[in-house]
């Protein structure tokens, strides 16, 4: 009995191997692949039963059954994957069935791996025939869950198998046979087993082999399936129109996806409902006598959301051509009907734009514009339609993009080329078909303002190059945006070696004041006359004064910083070398003052004491040594003042011009003079004591050089008594002094500014001298010119002043 038991098993096993280059041949059709593994697990597990049969040791029947045991679940897990694909099942439901069963293999070859879980309670020793029927032999639960995993699997196989022999038998009868055999198959033989051959091992196997050969034959050698009840359903199910079924009493039956997305919310479902409930508008369809209707438009509201759908209703009868329901097709078209409304929409603002608007085919020929675009272009309405594009176009100014401005050269009817930008954009026509709408902006006057604007940033550009100072703007960072070759000259670096980077001629002990300045410049700040020390690449100082001001965008808005830098080296060294000879020339003038008097003093004691015990003729001998003296000491008092009044002004501070004149008037020998006040500035930036000794000098100068018969005496005069008239008066930059004396003949009035000039046998000479000293230390320009009443006229120009008077007054007033 087990001979030729085990030599069936053998057979099946080879039989199983053909069947699996058979299928494996045509594993791309439906159900292939699962035959493939099917036969493989068949063919392996038949020879595991047969060695498991003959094998008389327990650890070599134990390892066979175990693979047997594997193989059995791998071949009904197969054979139920092949049907369902076989009979054309939903993929997702294929999926599903058959990951949820193949736990069973899983959890086998977990048993197989891990030898504390056993499928068997074995006996204690092997003996001839398979170890599931062998005397002393237990199954386990997990047997038990294995054989109800391949009982599930068979008896759902079997439920597909004849529901495809079912509906496919009236077309293909052998393919219908086919399937019916390997349906039965594995029940029939258990059943003959069971009842009727009583033999003491499991003959399953060969009702799976049955099966298998059965269903590959069927799908392999005649046709594939009956096509015609999968296409029915699979055409409605995946109609991209919406279908409804809907019976006599206007329910829905039946709604394919199609009809469940375009009607129905998230969580609803048609079937069940009333059609008028789902399409509010279904009783006032005109449908015809025999149930037709034409296609209808409709507006539907679902969740919420409009929808538009043409609707068409057919009827359809039973064999006795009685009305049993009818079919509902469904056709969204809420895209289409919400493009005419952009249409719409679009013609509209086209129709009312201010500015020239066209529209092209694909084909880039007009099929519409509007007014301002053929008075643009000076044609009449209409008239370009068909033409193509280029027809307007001058020469292309830029090189057109698919979306995007591009500039163009628009012809017109006179020959004159417009500069225009034109903004175009793909749209979709009425009739699906595609095409560009531009819109078209008269650029003339921009054009006229870059031509303009490049011909003054050239200049800028040439300026800042060509520039004797170094010029450099800053970022909002810091960061150099320029450096111009007078910047390289001073501080060694090149352009691109700086440009984008942090400005290098910052020394460290003055970037934390420098990147205040510059905030404060950022702010809106201006500063000027800054004088600082700046490094070099090689490391070396060098003196600069500095100005900057802020950078503004079109908006008004500070985005950097300018700077003009000069190098102040050489004036710094002069200033230095000035302060030296200064203190020099203190040093001179306190030596002749100490050296100098104090011979004259002993020389005047001297002649004082001769004068006391000569005669008349030796007295006045004395008296002309003594003058002598006299004129000797005033030397020195206006050599030491010439001296000190050279010394620039450091400090000037605001000082009211009228009041310190009329200071040096009281000062001066003025008894036969005049004084005269024209609206003066009110106050002047100045050093107090040195204006008060420049218009002492000056008064003194007029009245030593008035009129004939005048006599200069000691102390203020009376007002109106006096034979000279010295007028104090403003000009457009400073202010004057004036008399009416005998004036300055023009080929003397460079002269008498210099050191001992004079026209006076005792006159020093230093008096004009120390006037423009003066003038000079405080940065005024002096000039000497004829008065109104023909006498001398100072002028100071260049004098800064405070609170200016406004209101002028012509008429001379006296002070």
């Amino acid at each position: 009995m087990y001979g030729r038991f085990v030599t069936v098993l053998w057979a099946l096993a080879v039989l199983s191997a053909v069947f699996l280059m058979v299928a494996w041949r045509k594993r791309g059709e439906p159900g292939g692949t699962p035959m493939v593994v099917f036969h493989l697990a068949l063919a392996v597990g038949s020879a595991s039963y047969a060695v498991d049969i003959t094998a008389t040791t327990l650890s070599t029947q134990l390892l066979a059954r175990q693979v047997a045991t594997i193989a059995q679940g791998a071949v009904a897990i197969a054979w139920l994957s092949a049907a369902l694909q076989y009979a054309d099942f939903d993929r997702t439901v294929t999926r599903r069935a058959v990951g949820l069963l193949s736990l069973d293999p899983v959890l086998l070859v977990a048993v197989f791996v891990f030898p504390g879980v056993s499928l068997f309670d074995l006996p204690p020793s092997g003996s001839v025939g398979s170890l599931v029927v062998a005397p002393g032999t237990g199954l386990t639960a997990v047997f038990v869950a294995h054989m109800a995993t391949i009982l599930i699997a068979a008896l759902a196989g079997t439920i597909v198998l004849i529901q495809l022999f079912v509906r496919s038998r009236h077309l293909y009868r052998t393919q219908a046979a086919a399937v019916l055999v390997a349906a039965l198959a594995p029940w029939t033989v258990a059943l003959t087993q069971q009842y009727f051959l009583q033999i003491p091992e499991d003959a399953t196997i060969f009702a799976w082999g049955v099966s298998g050969i059965a269903m590959t034959t069927g799908l392999y050698t005649f046709k594939t399936l009956d096509p015609v009840p999968a296409a029915q359903e699979t055409i409605v199910e995946q109609m991209g129109d919406g279908t409804l079924v809907v019976d006599t009493d206007g329910c829905i039956s039946h709604a394919n996806p199609a009809a469940e997305t375009l009607l129905a919310g998230p969580e609803e479902t048609l079937v069940g409902q009333q059609v008028d409930a789902v399409i509010p508008t279904w009783d006032g369809l005109a449908i015809a006598d025999d149930g037709q209707s034409d296609w209808s438009e409709l507006a539907l509201s679902v969740d919420g959301q409009q929808r538009f759908v043409e609707l068409e209703v057919t009827p359809f009868t039973d064999r006795f051509d009685g009305l049993v329901g009818r079919l509902v097709v469904l056709r969204d078209v809420t895209e289409r009907k919400q493009r005419e409304q952009r249409l719409a929409q679009y013609k509209t603002i086209f129709e009312g734009v201010s500015e020239p608007v066209y529209v092209l085919d694909e084909h880039d020929q007009f099929v519409t514009y509007n007014d301002p675009f053929a008075e643009l272009v000076g044609t009449v309405e209409d008239s370009l339609v068909g033409e193509r594009f280029e027809t307007v176009l001058g020469q292309i100014e830029t090189e057109p993009m698919d979306d995007g401005p591009a500039e163009f050269l628009i012809r017109t009817a006179s020959g004159e080329q417009v500069p225009c930008e034109v903004d175009a954009a793909d749209i979709e026509l009425a009739g699906g078909e595609s095409g560009r709408v531009g819109i078209v902006r008269d650029i003339s006057r921009r054009k006229e303002i870059e031509s303009e604007l490049a011909v003054t940033t050239e200049r800028l550009e040439t300026l800042v190059e060509a520039a004797p100072v170094a010029i450099v703007a800053l970022d909002a960072n810091a960061t150099v945006e320029v450096w111009n070759p007078a910047a390289t000259e001073l501080f060694g670096w090149r352009a691109d070696e700086v440009l984008g980077d942090r400005i290098p001629v910052i020394p460290e002990e003055n970037r934390r004041r420098t990147a205040e300045r510059h905030a404060r410049v950022l702010e809106g700040e201006r500063l000027s006359g800054h004088e600082t020390e700046l490094e070099r690449k090689d490391g070396s100082r060098v003196d600069v004064s500095l100005a900057a001001a802020p950078i503004r965008d079109l908006s008004g808005s500070v985005v950097g910083s300018v700077s003009v830098v000069t190098d102040i080296t050489e004036r710094k060294r002069r200033e230095r070398q000035l302060e030296l000879q200064n203190e020099r020339l203190d040093e001179f003038a306190s030596l002749i003052s100490h050296d100098l008097r104090n011979p004259l003093q002993v020389a005047s004691g001297h002649l004082e004491l001769a004068s006391q015990d000569a005669d008349s003729e030796v007295r006045e001998s004395i008296t002309a040594a003594a003058d002598a003296l006299d004129r000797m000491e005033g030397l020195i008092d206006h050599t030491l003042t010439l001296a000190r009044e050279g010394r620039d002004i450091s400090d000037p501070e605001p000082v009211a011009l009228r009041e310190t004149f009329v200071q040096a008037w009281n000062a001066a020998p003025t008894s036969t003079a005049e004084r005269r006040v024209q609206d003066p500035p009110e106050r002047v930036l100045a050093d107090r004591e040195r204006l008060a000794e420049l218009f002492q000098n000056l008064i003194q100068n007029a009245v030593e050089h008035g009129r004939d018969d005048s006599t200069p005496k000691a102390g203020p005069a009376t007002d109106g008594a006096g034979t000279v008239t010295i007028t104090l008066g403003a000009t457009s930059d400073g202010f004057y002094v004036a008399d009416d004396g005998p004036g300055i003949p023009p080929d003397q009035r460079d002269d008498v500014l210099e050191s001992g000039y004079s026209t006076d046998d005792d006159g020093t000479g230093f008096g004009l001298a120390i006037v423009e000293t003066i003038a000079e230390a405080h940065g005024w320009e002096l000039t000497v010119t004829d008065s109104e009443d023909g006498g001398a006229r100072f002028e100071f120009s260049g004098v800064e002043t405070e609170d200016p008077t406004t209101d002028r007054d012509d008429s001379l007033r006296d002070v």
